[in-house]
Parts: structure tokens; C-alpha cells; sequence
């Protein structure tokens, strides 16, 4: 387009392109004064996929993409229109560890009640709401004294295997599956829970998460996995020695080295969990069934955290691909015990499978999702392993 101006012609296309690119130019010198400004604030912190995480969490998967799209137009395409990137709070919460959007960002330095709701949304799925986010709290004196429960045993829906040579650890354990917190149960199934419809009281000493333990075990022996499922009753070891309910961690780390030292071929650890949750936040319903949410937990305070997450996103890309929704993500933890037992292994995770108010029935269903994802995990590491190692000759 162009115009003439006292005897000149003007290009107007030309100056328009100008003026962009000197804003772009602007603009580009601008964050990179503010990054080499936060290297120099931050020298004596390591810059890693943990800091990464912290920039983009706020970030939904469609202006992700569309912020990769400037240097890809392909995922331009793939991008919802509409979103915008908050850029101010967004390098605010870099600089300052603060999330405008999460009011205990500002308080769990200060007050040592708040670091047990210490979490990163490491992987999600979708934008969660704070009171979506796992939420753990010690029972009650009145939950931890025995007291029967109910439950309606779940039948098996698990397909039958499909044709061919069936894959098989030869009757090696390879996994150990077993319960921190194994008399976490469901209001719906421990009688004075259900009454006073009083999630805190949901603990039984036999209707709880080991029957889930003991339903992945089953579902990962289908797919030729050699499992191991943990019976010991920490809980009981902590209410017989009166010691504190925050110890469990430290109990359960005692059994977890001693079945190590006893069998060398366990390699992955598994501690499973339920949330305290309520069902709205941790029921999902897929192809027509409701299953119970799972999601995972990675301690912040192992130094080698990185390669349990690594281990959990494997899983929770396995489940998503079959199961859309079925994990809230994982999330990482600083607060509370902070560790997990994950330092054992790069191999060790901590999976809380639905809340207290998931029927058995609707655990038992992602536990066998659970296990073919883990199974499809396991065996394809396998191949990879047969690879690399040198051939005899």
C-alpha cells in the first residue's frame, strides 16, 4: 500500500513491518535483561526442570502451544483461541516463588502449619482448583481404635490375555506394592464413618487400601509381572508403641529395606494411598463406568526426585492414553514427610487411588487400568534392556 506525502512515496506496508520488528527487537533485549537479571539473582540455585515447571504450571496446554507456535506455526493450529498468557504474574512467581493464584504461597514460609499443603502441580492434565489439589491429615485418636468394617468383595472385569507367547518375570518379584498408611479406608464401608458421614473417621484394621495392593498385584501376575504386596500393619505397630501417626513413613521405610536386603530382583516400589478428598474430586466416569481417580505423589525432598517423576510420567501418559482422565497428574511435595521412601529407588512412587468416598468397586477398576499401564511400562523397558546388553558368543 502506498500514499504519497509532499512529494515523497510512502510505503506503509514497509514502515508497518519496521515498526514490528523494532518492537519485537525491543521487546526480546527486554527478556533477556530479565533473564540474565534472575541468573545473577538466583547464582546459587541450580536452574532445573523444577524451575521450568514452576514457569509454565499456570499454563494450559493451548497457550503453551500457542506460545510454541511463533517458532512452529504447526502447533499454531493446534491452540485454542481466546487464551491469554499472563506474563507479569507469571515471571512474578518466578522471581518470587509466589502464585497470585494460591494464597498459601504466601503463608507456608511463615507459618509451619501450612507446609503440609506444600505441593507442585508437576503434570496436569487440566487447570485444578486449590481444593482439588491431594490432601493428607492424620485420623483422629477415635478412627485408630479397631473397629469392624464392611465391604462387598468386587468381582474381576479383566479380559482375558490375547493370543500368543504370554510375556512372564519366570517367578521373579520384581515388584513390591505395599501401604504407609494401610488402614486408610471408606466412609461408606466403616460403620461410625458412615453415621456421622465423618471422613476422618474412615480407618478400619481390615477393610482398607491393602485390598487395593492386593488387586494391582493380581492384575500385574496377569500380565506375567512378579509381584509382592506388603501385610504389615504399621498403623498397629505405631498405636502398640503410642507413637505419633507421623511416623508411619519412618516404619514403613524399615520393611521396605528389609524385603530389598531379602530379594535383590525387586526393583520397583509402589506405596498406595487413598486421598481424604471428597467423591466429586475424585470420581471420573469412562466409557460408561466410574472409576476412582488416581494421581501421583513425588517427594521434593529426595535429592533425586527427578527420576521418580520421570518413572510416574511414564505411568501417567500410559494411563491417559487408555483412560482419559483417569490421573489428576502428579505432584510434588516438600512438606509433611517430604521423601516418601522414593530415595530406595529411582523406581519408587507413591500413588493415591481414589477418596473416601470411592466404592471398592470403582478402586478395583483403576487398579487393573493401573496395572496395564505398569505393565506396558515395565515390558518395554525390558526390550530396551535385551537390546543393550552385549550378545555372548
Amino acid at each position: 500500500m502506498y500514499r504519497r506525502y509532499r512529494g515523497f512515496v510512502v510505503n506503509l506496508y514497509g514502515a508497518g513491518m519496521q515498526r514490528s520488528f523494532v518492537i519485537l527487537s525491543l521487546g526480546t533485549a527486554v527478556i533477556f535483561i530479565f533473564m540474565g537479571i534472575l541468573f545473577v539473582s538466583q547464582a546459587d540455585r541450580r536452574l532445573s526442570s523444577q524451575h521450568i515447571g514452576k514457569m509454565t504450571v499456570t499454563m494450559s496446554n493451548s497457550v503453551l502451544l500457542h506460545t510454541m507456535g511463533y517458532e512452529i506455526p504447526y502447533f499454531k493450529t493446534m491452540a485454542k483461541h481466546g487464551e491469554n498468557i499472563d506474563v507479569s504474574s507469571l515471571a512474578f512467581r518466578l522471581v518470587t516463588s509466589i502464585n497470585l493464584k494460591d494464597p498459601r504461597s504466601f503463608l507456608g514460609n511463615e507459618l509451619p502449619g501450612f507446609s503440609l499443603y506444600d505441593t507442585e502441580v508437576l503434570v496436569s492434565g487440566k487447570e485444578l482448583a486449590l481444593s482439588e489439589l491431594p490432601f493428607e491429615s492424620s485420623p483422629p485418636p477415635e478412627a485408630l481404635k479397631d473397629a469392624p468394617g464392611e465391604v462387598r468383595e468386587a468381582t474381576s472385569e479383566k479380559e482375558a490375555p490375547p493370543n500368543g507367547e504370554p510375556l512372564s518375570t519366570n517367578g521373579q518379584k520384581v515388584f513390591f506394592i505395599y501401604n504407609t498408611h494401610n488402614r486408610e479406608s471408606w466412609v461408606h464401608a466403616v460403620p461410625k464413618a458412615r453415621k456421622q458421614n465423618d471422613p476422618n473417621l474412615a480407618m478400619d484394621s481390615k477393610v482398607n487400601v491393602t485390598l487395593i495392593s492386593k488387586r494391582l498385584a493380581q492384575s500385574l501376575e496377569k500380565n506375567g509381572i512378579g509381584s509382592s504386596v506388603g501385610k504389615t500393619d504399621f498403623t498397629g505397630r505405631l498405636i502398640d508403641r503410642h507413637a505419633s501417626y507421623a511416623l508411619s513413613y519412618a516404619e514403613s521405610l524399615k520393611t521396605v529395606k528389609e524385603v530389598m536386603t531379602e530379594n535383590r530382583s525387586l526393583n520397583y516400589f509402589i506405596d498406595i494411598h487413598r486421598d481424604s478428598l471428597r467423591r466429586d474430586s475424585t470420581t471420573v466416569k469412562i466409557n460408561g463406568k466410574t472409576y476412582a481417580q488416581l494421581h501421583f505423589v513425588i517427594g521434593m525432598r529426595n535429592k533425586n526426585w527427578e527420576k521418580n517423576q520421570q518413572f510416574a510420567l511414564k505411568i501417567h501418559n500410559a494411563v491417559e492414553k487408555k483412560y482419559p482422565g483417569l490421573s489428576k497428574g502428579i505432584f510434588g511435595k516438600k512438606g509433611g514427610n517430604g521423601e516418601y521412601n522414593q530415595s530406595v529407588s529411582p523406581n519408587a512412587i507413591l500413588i493415591e487411588v481414589g477418596g473416601v468416598d470411592n466404592t471398592l468397586e470403582e478402586c478395583y477398576r483403576t487398579a487393573d487400568a493401573l496395572g496395564d499401564a505398569i505393565a506396558e511400562i515395565y515390558w518395554e523397558a525390558e526390550k530396551v534392556n535385551a537390546k543393550k546388553k552385549p550378545k555372548q558368543s
